[in-house]
């Protein structure tokens, strides 16, 4: 039974080359293994639920931090940021996209 969950494929998340798995919390890109904070896990994981789909800042604090939305916080800015440099290198596709005035999304990779 423990082999049919570990091989769920719900419990993976996947935008191009990058892999969430879910149950152990590990997210590789390409061959490399990239070690995330609790709060980085969390928003690739809001973010590569619906790929293509814009996040508001207010929407990702809410769910992340659980936060109401403050507009002098920079919190999910910073983390952003964090995340693009540990998943996204130069010779890859970034895969975070910004919607200017709105928020935040995952590249839709096809």
């Amino acid at each position: 039974m423990a082999r049919r969950v570990k091989d769920d494929p719900r419990s993976l998340l996947q935008a191009g080359d990058l892999t969430v798995n879910l149950l152990d919390r590990q997210v590789r890109r390409g061959d490399r293994k990239i070690e995330l904070t609790a709060r980085e896990f969390n928003l690739l994981e809001r973010l590569l639920r619906a790929p293509g789909r814009v996040f508001t800042r207010t929407q990702l604090l809410e769910h992340v931090w659980g936060y109401d939305f403050d507009p002098e916080t920079n919190l999910v800015d910073v983390n952003i940021r964090r995340l693009r440099k540990k998943i996204d290198d130069e010779s890859q596709l970034p895969l975070i996209e910004t919607v200017r005035g709105v928020g935040y999304r995952i590249r839709k990779v096809e």
